[in-house]
């Protein structure tokens, strides 16, 4: 086993379900440290450190490469073949949680680091590695190392999150769908592809609104509901508003991801059958564009809720995740260069779309908003499934990918 597949089987087999990550980033500082490269490591919570390192020669624009070490679940122990935290390789499949979301992704970014440090490739400006915490649960390294001034000088991110899938996925309806293509296109897409996975760049992705709307009333018998306040009748009043809200966005649209998409989906209230109800609860999950910003829907959201306790309800708003939308033009340096580097290295056609799941990019954004970004990397649509894989070739390739375009965008 050669050395970067022995570092990724490493680190998948260290449990990082949801924290834990301290595990990763001493393991990449080690072995930074083994190649003379200073790390820095920045605690959010016990157990749970994020960490940043850096080349260059700081003469020249700042470069981001960013990967998170926490993973999902693990899932039905029943359902997978092998271990989830085995790394078993099978034809040169590498099979565990993490190899793709997104821990083969982070790792292929280290190598590419060490390789130009090792070799000496001139770099005019700073690559910024950054290996961060809760990626899948909030976001809170990204968020930390935002807060902390690590995105307000980055000029383009690079987020090795999985960007693949198995070529013959093609051919599914559901895809074509995403890529706004037709059978005949898929065709050819799958026809100048020589590997067995078809990727894309991810030059677009929707952001992340998701609330709770708290209605409080006052608990009474059944039988004598005139004496207590029905929790469940303001909420609703403020679902029909809301419902006549979304109508009237419905026409945003961005050219890449589309309308904004919002979705209710939880509703809580009531403690039993014969009680009027002093609770209830109401969550929503709006996928937004830049169109329209979150701060916009915010505002619209609030101010439903201020005309309905005008008129006697007593409604709070607890706003859980207000993740910006990002989309990068395509003509800009970043998009291109990783499309020619990528289609050279990846011996296909590359597609640049959007897609409705978001990224620690979102994070960065927020402190920084004129980073061009991309989302590029090994790994696929096994991600979170039982039985996730990367495909070993396609990490080898991506760390060259990594090193050429890095040195391109660093020339």
């Amino acid at each position: 086993m050669d050395e970067v597949v022995q570092a990724l089987s490493d680190i998948v087999k260290m449990n990082t379900v949801n924290g834990d990550e301290k595990k990763v980033a001493d393991y990449i500082a080690a072995l930074l440290a083994k190649h003379d490269i200073d790390s820095k490591t920045v605690e959010y919570a016990p157990g749970r450190v994020s960490l940043v390192a850096e080349i260059g020669d700081g003469n020249g624009p700042v470069v981001g490469f960013d990967g998170h070490a926490d993973v999902v679940a693990l899932g039905d122990a029943a359902k997978w073949k092998v271990d989830a935290l085995s790394a078993t390789i099978q034809n040169n499949l590498m099979i565990g949680r993490g190899t793709s979301d997104m821990k083969s992704g982070l790792i292929a970014g280290f190598w590419a680091m060490i390789h130009l440090h090792d070799q000496h490739v001139p770099l005019h400006g700073t690559l910024r590695f950054m290996a961060t915490v809760g990626e899948e649960y909030g976001q809170y390294g990204a968020k930390q190392l935002g807060e902390a001034g690590y995105a307000k000088d980055l000029d383009t991110l690079i987020v090795g999150e999985p960007s693949g899938a198995a070529k013959q996925l093609l051919m599914q309806k559901q895809i074509q769908y995403m890529l706004q293509i037709d059978q005949a296109s898929a065709q050819q897409l799958s026809d100048a592809n020589q590997t067995s996975e078809q990727h894309f760049i991810e030059l677009a992705h929707k952001g992340s609104l998701t609330y709770t709307v708290h209605s409080k009333g006052v608990a009474a018998h059944s039988s004598m509901p005139e004496i207590g306040k029905n929790a469940i009748t303001p909420l609703m009043a403020f679902y029909q508003k809301e419902e006549a809200y979304f109508d009237s966005i419905k026409d945003y649209r961005n050219p890449v991801l589309g309308p904004v998409t919002p979705v209710v989906t939880m509703v809580k209230g009531g403690e039993q059958i014969n009680t009027v109800p002093a609770s209830a609860d109401l969550s929503v999950k709006i996928r937004t564009i830049p169109e329209l910003p979150n701060a916009d829907i915010t505002v619209a959201i609030k101010k439903i809720i201020a005309d309905l306790n005008e008129q006697g309800a007593d409604l709070s708003l607890d706003i859980l995740s207000d993740l910006r939308p990002m989309h990068t033009m395509e003509d800009t340096e970043l998009v291109q260069a990783a499309k020619e580097i990528g289609e050279n290295a990846l011996d296909q056609k590359l597609p640049l779309i959007g897609v409705p799941g978001g990224t620690d990019a979102s994070s960065f954004l927020a402190f920084n908003p004129d980073i061009d970004v991309i989302v590029f990397g090994p790994g696929n649509i096994t991600a979170h499934q039982v039985n996730e894989y990367v495909d070993l070739d396609m990490y080898h390739r991506f760390i060259t990918i990594y090193e050429k375009l890095i040195s391109r965008l660093l020339k």
